[in-house]
């Protein structure tokens, strides 16, 4: 069994400090992978920026994305941006792809 970690993107406060640490911490760690989720209608940062951070910041665990919500992203741009997270990560990113579950996302 793997077992992976999600990043504090929704927590409130979140900082360049603690993001680092996170990173840091996690690919030290014992967990698989790493992960970060979009979120719309809420406060909390890119999810592509976030994990092209984490990419950067790690060398071991997998980059694990929420769902991207297709319809929300320009499907070349979109492309792109998960390709480029690929390879800033050496080929561990792991993405999702949905129609979302909130209204409103």
């Amino acid at each position: 069994m793997e077992i992976g970690m999600n990043l504090p993107v929704m927590a409130p406060g979140l900082d360049r400090d603690s993001f680092l640490k996170w990173c840091e911490r996690i690919d030290a760690g014992f967990f698989a992978s790493i992960a970060a989720g979009e979120r719309i209608s809420f406060y909390n940062p890119d999810m592509t920026a976030a994990l092209s951070a984490a990419a950067a910041l790690t060398e071991r665990v997998k980059i694990v994305s929420g769902v991207f919500v297709p319809m929300l992203h320009h499907p070349v741009m979109l492309a792109k941006q998960l390709a480029t997270i690929d390879v800033l990560s050496g080929g561990r990113l792991v993405a999702g792809l949905g129609v979302g579950g909130r209204e409103q996302d």
